[in-house]
């Protein structure tokens, strides 16, 4: 099973590539898991309106992606800017795709983002099954390691449930290839 996690924003010292990072450990220990950050996609459409080669390297992942994971801060009751423009360069290449959603924040741990992104999601036809709210990441880890029991086991929920759907959702996927190839 291939899973590609988005790392939804491009900002200096950002919290949530401590999270990536975890998740893209974790992953690789029961699938094929690689690491997609929006700060690789220079996407600006409001200079020019030729599409950039590099977007094609993302349509090629999303085309192999069984599963998609999203970790994004919460940036003043919403998603970066980015993580928007980076999505917003595909649409039918994500039919049919289970995505897991991790949001940071210090407070709410990503809640209103979380609300967001679970719409957002369902506009590209994705579908939405599986989340973790990740609050006060500095002090959850400990290096690169989380440290808090219940994250541990919300985790591995977060795991099997994309797991499940994205087995269920294999066919489906399959025709969207087939199709858009």
């Amino acid at each position: 099973m291939k899973v590609k996690i988005i790392l939804g924003t491009g900002r200096e010292g950002r919290e949530s590539e401590r999270v990536a990072r975890y998740l893209l450990r974790r992953a690789k220990e029961r699938f094929d898991a690689e690491l997609i950050d929006v700060r690789d996609y220079k996407l600006c459409y409001t200079h020019r309106w030729k599409v950039p080669p590099e977007v094609e390297d993302y349509r090629r992942k999303m085309l192999e992606a069984d599963a998609l994971i999203i970790v994004a801060p919460e940036y003043n009751g919403g998603f970066p800017g980015e993580l928007k423009v980076l999505l917003d360069t595909l649409f039918e290449e994500y039919e049919g795709l289970p995505v897991g959603i991790a949001t940071v924040s210090s407070v709410t741990g990503g809640a209103r983002l979380l609300q967001e992104l679970k719409l957002l999601a369902t506009n590209y036809r994705m579908l939405p099954v599986s989340w973790v709210l990740f609050y006060n990441v500095g002090e959850l880890f400990e290096g690169d390691e989380l440290k808090d029991e219940k994250y541990l086991e919300r985790v591995e929920r977060f795991f099997e449930r994309l797991e499940k759907y994205a087995t269920a959702l294999k066919p489906v996927r399959d025709e969207v290839r087939r199709e858009l190839r």
